[in-house]
């Protein structure tokens, strides 16, 4: 195929041609890249460093002016308070199996390490609020024999636990407890969404 047949399809195929515009002159196209001076575009790219430089410039006196006069400390946010709960005292009854519905009615779940345990004082670092917050740390308040007791559960440092609670004290009956693939998919449920 030579470069008339070529033209002679393009043309065929191109809509443009079929409704009678009317044709390009090529020859006046090709012509104006080709005589236009060289000379003149290298006077335009010398031009960008100069702007680039000119706004290096302008942005660094804005920062130097936003910052400049500025002695004063910057203002400490107040840190996240520590969620205080109990574990209440009393007899221990009998429990039923816990379920998701008895989860979703807790305002507080959470997952936890157990940083600390000194006398009567559980400390836990939150690793994850199901619901409630937004403190980093809690502190669980409750004699020992009240937590094996109630709660069934001997808190050991270094471990991981999922804990609910209403009306500051901890949930019984198995909706606190021990991290178990068990239990967090109960609460992946109850508190999911």
């Amino acid at each position: 195929m030579n470069d008339d047949e070529l033209l002679a399809q393009l043309k065929a195929a191109d809509p443009a041609s079929r409704r009678g515009a009317p044709q390009p002159d090529l020859d006046r196209l090709l012509e104006i890249p080709m005589s236009t001076d060289s000379q003149t575009r290298p006077a335009r790219r010398r031009l960008i460093p100069a702007v680039a430089a000119g706004l290096l410039i302008a942005a660094g006196g804005l920062i130097w002016g936003v910052t400049a006069g500025n002695d004063e400390p910057p203002i400490a946010t107040p840190p996240v308070p520590t969620v205080k709960l109990t574990v209440g005292s009393g007899v221990a009854g009998k429990c039923r199996a816990l379920e998701v519905a008895d989860l979703q009615r807790l305002p507080v779940a959470f997952e936890g390490k157990v940083t600390a345990v000194t006398g009567d004082l559980i400390s836990l670092k939150v690793a994850h609020w199901y619901r409630g917050g937004p403190g980093d740390n809690v502190e669980v308040q409750a004699m020992p024999e009240d937590v094996l007791t109630l709660l069934g559960v001997d808190f050991k440092v270094g471990e991981s636990y999922l804990v609910s609670a209403a009306n500051g004290q901890v949930s019984i009956c198995g909706a606190s407890g021990p991290t178990t693939p068990e239990l967090r998919q109960l609460y992946e449920q109850a508190y999911a969404g």
